[in-house]
């Protein structure tokens, strides 16, 4: 992938391929879904902050948190008012389940 950084501000921008979003709006186009993908500029990092953009309970917004199976990643999708029990879904690929780090997250999902 390339990227190319701007003197001026030091911000660096993507330039090769679809971005994370589009990608989505691919699929999700694929799969006949109907959708409107809405960017909030001060950040939804977390479920709290993504349920007050929106106006909706922390319950309805469904998180998605990034693990590792003994090293292939794994993609759990919950609740924004649940915890995940790494316990019990490391049971289900049957072995060690630890949470990715950022670069693993971003290489596992774009």
């Amino acid at each position: 992938m390339s990227h190319a950084a701007s003197s001026s501000t030091g911000v660096i921008s993507r330039m090769a391929g679809p971005s994370a979003r589009e990608r989505f709006a691919a699929a999700a186009a694929e799969l006949g879904l109907d959708f409107y993908v809405r960017r909030f500029p001060q950040g939804t990092r977390t479920a709290v902050e993504a349920a007050a953009a929106v106006g909706c309970e922390l319950g309805q917004i469904v998180k998605s948190l990034v693990f590792e199976c003994d090293g292939e990643p794994v993609l759990a999708l919950t609740s924004g008012a649940n915890r995940v029990d790494t316990a019990a879904l490391g049971r289900v690929p049957a072995g060690s389940i630890s949470r990715a780090d950022a670069d693993a997250a971003r290489q596992a999902t774009g």
